[in-house]
């Protein structure tokens, strides 16, 4: 899947296209932050970025980019705006953003190391109430970030060495190096 179902609400595209007009940049990037896991968020940024890997939405005043490979978590995602006394706010609610399905074959290293811990590693760390997410991946060296029981568990450094790294190097042995971010 490239391209994906999105809805923007007649409000939220008038609010969108104002917006682009005012910061005189039509171009919108959808992005996921952690997609597939239990903590990814979708926003909108202005971007004049371009990559040859983006799907483009054309919308009156303004357009949406974002990475092919974010489809299937964005698919279906709505665009609403509201106002009331206290403000106005742009919300978007994507129903498969916390589904990490196979990853598309030309899918990016955290994408695919995701869906690793997703399968192999987090069924195991909810036993223990914990999990782990990629935070960053920097050429082949993957970070990861623990949370929930992980946090100031003792085990936690042979638990990293012994089986999460284990587990995506066994996965996927373009990986150089497996480390963390978390203080425990």
């Amino acid at each position: 899947m490239s391209k994906a179902n999105i809805h923007v609400t007649e409000q939220a595209g008038q609010y969108l296209a104002e917006m682009a007009a005012r910061e005189n940049c039509r171009e919108l990037r959808l992005g996921v932050q952690y997609p597939g896991t239990p903590i990814s968020q979708c926003y909108l940024s202005f971007s004049r970025e371009r990559s040859s890997d983006d799907e483009v939405v054309e919308f009156e005043g303004f357009r949406l980019r974002y990475k092919r490979a974010l489809a299937g978590f964005i698919e279906g995602l709505s665009v609403e705006y509201s106002q009331n006394r206290l403000g106005s706010e742009v919300r978007l609610k994507a129903p498969n953003l916390h589904n990490l399905q196979q990853p598309p074959e030309d899918a990016d290293l955290e994408l695919r190391a995701n869906w690793v811990l997703n399968q192999h590693v987090n069924p195991s760390l909810a036993e223990h109430q914990g999990s782990v997410i990629v935070d960053r991946v920097d050429g082949q060296k993957v970070w990861l970030k623990f949370g929930g029981n992980c946090l100031g568990c003792g085990n936690a450094e042979k638990t990293l060495v012994e089986f999460v790294e284990k587990t995506l190097l066994e996965q996927l042995p373009e990986i150089e190096a497996v480390s963390e971010v978390t203080m425990h």
